[in-house]
């Protein structure tokens, strides 16, 4: 008798759990959402950024190169202190397929200045290597505020 009571007391508490979870359907509502664009030389780029709680964020980043394919996906990551860290999923041009890698990004005053940083894979996964600091100094993309309904849409 006590079998069937554990059984019924599992199948309860799971099906108590599931119907606690929103699985997707209603996502975290972000807490800002901020624009950028940078220019180097004919290459540009934008950059939409959704901030949400404890530091995380999402987005969508386009690099248009002057006589190459455009880089378009989206990314995710988080801030550590006054710089973010980000796995930036994109595909080139009409290629379908994709690529993923870490971008690193130092906020000073309202601009994003993209760093350059030396990557290792391991396990098919690409990482900035840790005992090589990024250099914020070499970045060819410094991204300044700009306005989101104005320009993005």
């Amino acid at each position: 008798m006590k079998n069937p009571i554990l059984i019924y007391l599992a199948l309860a508490s799971t099906v108590l759990y599931s119907c606690r979870q929103d699985n997707g359907k209603n996502p975290e509502k972000p807490i800002a959402t901020n624009c950028y664009m940078a220019v180097d030389g004919r290459d540009t780029a934008k950059m939409e950024l959704q901030s949400f709680s404890k530091g995380r964020v999402s987005g969508n980043l386009v690099v248009n190169y002057y006589k190459k394919d455009n880089n378009h996906g989206e990314f995710e990551g988080a801030f550590k202190g006054d710089t973010l860290f980000v796995i930036y999923s994109f595909k080139i041009g009409k290629n379908s397929i994709g690529y993923k890698n870490p971008l690193a990004f130092l906020k000073k005053d309202d601009k994003l200045v993209m760093g350059i940083g030396k990557m290792e894979g391991v396990l098919g996964r690409i990482y900035f290597r840790k005992d090589v600091p990024i250099d914020f100094a070499q970045g060819r993309f410094i991204y300044a505020p700009l306005n989101c309904k104005k320009e993005l849409k």
